[in-house]
């Protein structure tokens, strides 16, 4: 206890606080969630006040954070919860909320409830891979079982959420993925890896699945007042329910306008100039080329915004190439 982290979500045992910071933890670094974790308890202190909220709102204040299914299924396991009249108490009562997988039921019932169950993420699964001496890579099932009896042998009884929360600062601080800092570790003595001189090597890695690239074009629709035209993303996409540039995946202009065109309802013209970004999705990268159209009417479908404060949720990239906008717009006035 006398070394633990000292995080916001550690100071409570609140299941729903609990809960949202570890939805925000799933692949994304501690110090990013921090801020994004204060601000949305701000919003949305209790599961009600989220439940009750609009999607819309939500989105904008998870904007930035990535992964927005996290989001969306968030706020449905919210309305789901208040429909029920109670927040689960094991984690297989979690586990049957939405975007709840194994790891986090753990994590939450284990800390907020006090059940006896393993939290097994990735700092766990590797400190129990090298301490097993495991020599397959950490993604084999078998090596994730293997990890989990391990240490659910070992857990006290009362006390999981305490164990889940030591293994997972040691993964985080201590026995990293690369440099582990063995020196300092406290449980070097049984540590099999280190015994056989293999800690900087395990986990294994498993061969590198290509990331295939995808090309889009969108279009940065202006109005008289210099403010941009964005659209609501359907709930199904990557973006779901974000505010972007009508954007279509295509490899060039010419190929892009005709679905450009039944997306804002008008008919675009290209003006020549154009951005380019990329962003990295969970399956794919993307790139991105922006470029500015005129419409040849008044646009049926999105919304002018300004962009300096565009007021709608609105993924990293695109709020990024919005306060560039809106900071040449300010210079030319």
């Amino acid at each position: 206890m006398r070394h633990r982290r000292a995080l916001p979500w550690r100071r409570t045992r609140d299941p729903y606080r609990v809960w949202v910071a570890e939805v925000m933890l799933q692949q994304t670094r501690v110090e990013t969630v921090v801020p994004y974790y204060l601000r949305f308890l701000q919003a949305f202190p209790d599961v009600r006040a989220l439940a009750s909220a609009r999607q819309q709102d939500v989105l904008q204040a998870w904007a930035g954070l990535g992964y927005y299914a996290r989001a969306r299924n968030l706020l449905r396991a919210a309305r789901k919860i208040v429909r029920t009249g109670h927040l689960p108490t094991t984690a297989a009562g979690w586990r049957r909320l939405p975007g709840i997988g194994p790891y986090t039921a753990a994590a939450v019932a284990s800390i907020a409830f006090g059940q006896d169950v393993v939290a097994l993420d990735g700092n766990v699964l590797r400190v129990g891979v090298r301490l097993l001496g495991l020599q397959k890579p950490s993604t084999a099932p078998a090596v994730r079982r293997s990890v989990e009896e391990a240490l659910r042998a070992v857990l006290p009884p009362g006390r999981a959420g305490e164990f889940n929360q030591a293994l997972m600062d040691l993964g985080a601080t201590t026995c990293l993925p690369s440099n582990p800092k063995c020196g300092v570790c406290p449980v070097r003595p049984f540590c099999a890896a280190h015994a056989l001189g293999l800690a900087g090597e395990l986990p294994r890695r498993p061969p590198p699945r290509p990331r295939p690239r995808r090309r889009f074009v969108a279009a940065l629709v202006r109005d008289r007042r210099g403010r941009v035209l964005l659209v609501r993303q359907p709930p199904e996409g990557v973006w779901g329910g974000l505010w972007t540039f009508p954007y279509v995946e295509a490899p060039s202009w010419p190929r892009a306008r005709p679905a450009l065109r039944r997306l804002v309802g008008v008919r675009l013209e290209r003006d020549g100039t154009c951005w380019s970004f990329e962003h990295a999705f969970t399956h794919f990268r993307a790139h991105f080329r922006v470029h500015v159209a005129r419409p040849d009417s008044s646009p049926r479908r999105g919304r002018f915004v300004p962009p300096e404060q565009p007021g709608l949720p609105v993924p990293a990239p695109v709020r990024r190439l919005l306060a560039r906008l809106g900071q040449e717009r300010q210079q030319r006035e």
